[in-house]
Parts: structure tokens; C-alpha cells; sequence
């Protein structure tokens, strides 16, 4: 693979795109936005390439309900602080400077507490989620 380079304002949003049951009306695509940092080339709502990256933009307020993924999930926050909910654990709460890793497979939502930027990164194509069947992509 030849060496790209990415800029995330370059980037079309995906949002709206993005079919995620039990979420009500979404707001704006300037308050909630998901940019896909692949390879240009690829399908940025079913990727087959690698890297699988992602910068999301949540704000304050948002919820993600419980989902997985079919691959390994790094995440990085920015900006902002969340509350991280695993089945089966306390929730978590934790801000810009963390660093989380989540297995496949692991069951997992979160809320913001405060605007979020978050980049996130698999180790394979996200799609299809794995156990809950609640969502396609970040």
C-alpha cells in the first residue's frame, strides 16, 4: 500500500448514512458527525481494507446504546468525557487523553458527558455486528 495522507475536514460525513435502531431524531450533522479515515478507494459504510479508522464528533447528551463489533476496537478520546458502559461492569467514566481497547464481540455502550472527538481504529472490517445485532458501523 502506498503511504496516504488523511485529513479528517477532507472527509465527507457519514451520520446520516448510519442506520442505528432505537435512536430518535438525530440531531444536526454539524453536532454529530462520523468521518471514515480509510483508504480513499474503499466503501466507507462496508470497508474491506485496512486501516478501519474513524473520528466521530458526539455531543453532550448523546447516547450510543449497547452494541459490537465483529473486530478489535481502539479508541482514543480527543475531547470531551464519557460515561462507558460493558454489561456485567460499573460504568466507567473517563475523558480526552484515554486510551481504550475492546475485544470483539464484547457488548458496549457509552453516553457523553461532555462534547466528545474520538478517533477510533479495528483491526479488521467493523461491519456485522457480532452478538447484539444492534448496529453496522462506529
Amino acid at each position: 500500500m502506498d503511504p496516504h495522507v488523511i485529513n479528517v475536514n477532507d472527509r465527507p460525513n457519514i451520520e446520516a448514512a448510519i442506520k442505528r435502531p432505537r435512536e430518535g431524531v438525530k440531531p444536526p450533522d454539524d453536532v454529530k458527525s462520523t468521518h471514515y479515515l480509510g483508504r480513499p478507494e474503499d466503501d466507507a459504510m462496508n470497508p474491506q481494507l485496512a486501516p478501519y479508522a474513524y473520528y466521530i464528533h458526539r455531543p453532550t447528551g448523546d447516547v450510543t446504546p449497547d452494541h459490537s463489533h465483529k473486530a478489535n476496537r481502539t479508541e482514543f478520546v480527543v475531547e470531551g468525557k464519557i460515561e462507558w458502559r460493558e454489561r456485567g461492569k460499573p460504568p466507567v467514566v473517563y475523558g480526552a487523553g484515554t486510551l481504550t481497547y475492546v475485544e470483539a464481540s464484547t457488548v458496549y455502550g457509552y453516553t457523553v458527558i461532555e462534547d466528545a472527538k474520538i478517533l477510533i481504529v479495528f483491526d479488521g472490517p467493523p461491519n456485522g455486528v457480532a452478538s447484539s445485532g444492534r448496529r453496522r458501523t462506529p
